[in-house]
């Protein structure tokens, strides 16, 4: 019994060691790398903080940033930046308008095709309590002995048989047809143009979208080469520092590290901003 205590006490004691030697190791492969920003929201940032922490509210280099980076680096900085974030900015707001008529295309859509469907279902309504004949089915496309509602799902079936209704519907009352009603071949076609012009209205939005993507996405290895160089220039002025006193300078300069392993703060291992004056 004394020996089965013992053997316990020695596992339990040589466990404990394992997990703390494993808990070493851990913090020792957890080791801070510089982060590139790899979407343009994280390059507009980095830019416009730069921006802050190099020039004054007057747009003139800050004496600190003066000793830390080359002039010709800062002017870069200076011009191109606002030229970035209005390409992101334009890119952004394309993006949403483009949403916002896409929208309003699908709320047309779903109008226009109840219309539709209604009509057709009323036209055969009327033609088997005998207010309308049934060859009048095919002044709208539709077989003359049959009865089915057309299927109306996708773009193109709905200006199809939108118009079949407007036609159809023109050239029966012409014919000495009455009139339908709830829906009227009048109430389709307020629908269907209503549908057109928000079907304009998207398609010109996806190619203010496309032009704006193409003017950001020329600007994205400038964003990233000055990006570079800004950094650069700040790890190489704190360079003679030690690594951590290091690392907390060039923070405060803008720079970004992140762990490369067990990241507890979604990978974020700068201190809080600081005012670097």
């Amino acid at each position: 019994m004394f020996l089965l205590v013992f053997l316990i006490f020695a596992l339990s004691k040589l466990l404990k060691q394992i997990i703390n030697v494993k808990h070493t190791l851990k913090k020792e492969v957890i080791m801070p790398f510089l982060y590139h920003p790899n979407n343009d929201g994280d390059r507009s940032n980095v830019l416009t903080n730069m921006h802050g922490l190099i020039f004054t509210p007057e747009g003139e280099p800050k004496e600190d940033a003066k000793k830390i980076f080359l002039t010709g680096t800062m002017d870069h900085l200076k011009l191109f930046a606002p030229r970035f974030n209005t390409a992101y900015n334009n890119r952004n707001l394309a993006i949403s308008e483009r949403s916002k008529a896409t929208l309003q295309k699908d709320i047309k859509k779903e109008v226009v095709k109840k219309l539709i469907s209604h009509y057709f279902q009323n036209l055969n309504n009327g033609i088997d309590r005998g207010l309308f004949k049934p060859s009048d089915r095919n002044l709208y496309g539709l077989d003359a002995g049959g009865n089915d509602v057309p299927v109306i799902i996708s773009v193109n079936s709905i200006l199809h048989w939108g118009t079949l209704i407007i036609d159809g519907e023109a050239a029966r009352v012409a014919q000495g047809g009455v009139s339908m009603a709830q829906p009227s071949a009048d109430e389709v076609k307020i629908a269907l143009d209503d549908f057109k012009a928000v079907l304009k209205q998207q398609s010109d939005k996806k190619i203010g979208l496309s032009t704006e993507q193409e003017e950001i996405q020329k600007l994205r290895d400038e964003a990233d080469e000055l990006i570079t160089d800004l950094w650069d220039e700040v790890e190489f002025y704190f360079r003679k520092s030690e690594p951590a006193a290091h690392r907390l300078q060039c923070s405060q300069w803008g720079v970004i590290y992140k762990n490369r392993y067990g990241d507890n703060n979604n990978g974020n291992e700068n201190p809080p901003p600081t005012n670097p004056e």
